[in-house]
């Protein structure tokens, strides 16, 4: 039986052609693996079940966060000092050019910091230092600095496209909202307070479909609050600590909340999984399998059955920090 997707998620899993789950042939795709100086690239279908040995490691000494965009053919590489960008219209799943096209400096130290990608635009956060940095796309050029006047310094960032524009999206632990990126007064614009507030911003996601999803601590527990329209409702999620949690999304294959277990959100909402467990990095391909770190062991999940099913765990001999899905000829 094949998957049944809400409309607009069939209408964009028809258009990018994407195979899901257990259900149809592999994808073929890359899963790219940053942490401890290195990304390592290991074939997707390997992961779900064969001999996950990579098919090319970068050496990349102090690497803070990694990004790709489908549509423009890019692996994006963050470091303290600078942005790195990758064509990957040469990746293969044999081969993987270490060839940027582009070497950016960046003004400040960005330790810490993290990438969000939009419509056209790609965001920089670097919360050490309290800056945040727009590049275009596809080939990052000069920064613009992103106006973060009254912004609660914990704020967790990233970009909701809307009518063209790449608007700066914003949970704080008492607001959710958006603003335009250089000029917090113009419109569009919208914030809302946020019922229980929040005692840490975990993580900020635009969902592909017009939706804000942000995650975040209170002191008893982990909340997701969903901003689409002029409301933002919340409950509670995960297990019942509140622990350092994230979101792995994919317009495609579904969105996931983990940390301490995890939780599939849609296409078909799951019961808290593994619940004893703590992740620290994840993703969801547009293959409709999530990947989830625990320590240096690597779980896949297929997303088709609801609660999901576990296919393996694989130890990577590394513990990767941040993962993304290329998909390749």
């Amino acid at each position: 039986m094949k998957k049944l997707w809400p409309l607009p998620l069939a209408l964009l899993a028809l258009a990018l052609s994407a195979c899901t789950g257990s259900q149809e042939p592999p994808l073929p795709a890359l899963v790219a693996m940053g942490g401890e100086g290195e990304v390592r690239f290991f074939r997707a279908r390997d992961l779900q079940g064969g001999t996950p040995n990579p098919v090319g490691t970068w050496n990349t000494p102090s690497l803070q966060d990694l990004a790709h965009s489908q549509t423009f053919g890019r692996l994006y590489l963050l470091f303290p000092d600078r942005l790195e960008a990758y064509p990957t219209s040469g990746f293969t799943e044999t081969s993987v050019p270490n060839d940027p096209s582009v070497v950016q400096a960046l003004p400040v130290d960005c330790t810490g910091g993290y990438l969000r990608l939009g419509q056209n635009k790609l965001l920089v956060h670097c919360p050490g230092t309290q800056k945040a940095f727009l590049f275009g796309l596809p080939d990052p050029g000069t920064p613009e600095e992103a106006d973060l006047t009254g912004l609660d310094p914990a704020s967790r960032l990233a970009l909701l496209p809307q009518e063209g524009l790449d608007l700066l999206a914003y949970l704080a632990p008492g607001a959710l909202g958006f603003r335009p990126a250089e000029a917090p007064g113009a419109t569009p614009r919208l914030e809302k307070p946020l019922n229980p507030p929040l005692q840490t911003p975990w993580d900020l996601r635009a969902d592909g479909q017009g939706r804000l999803l942000g995650l975040g601590t209170t002191p008893t527990e982990v909340r997701l609050y969903t901003l689409q329209g002029e409301e933002v409702p919340s409950r509670k999620v995960l297990a019942d600590f509140p622990r350092p949690s994230r979101l792995a999304l994919d317009p495609v294959g579904g969105g996931v909340a983990y940390g301490q277990g995890f939780q599939v959100l849609f296409p078909r909402e799951s019961p808290v999984q593994r619940q004893f467990d703590t992740y620290t990095a994840g993703l969801v391909g547009q293959d409709g399998y999530l990947y989830l770190v625990q320590g240096q062991a690597l779980e896949v999940y297929d997303l088709v059955p609801s609660p999901p099913l576990f296919l393996r765990s694989r130890n990577l001999g590394f513990s990767p920090t941040t993962l993304a899905f290329i998909p390749v000829e």
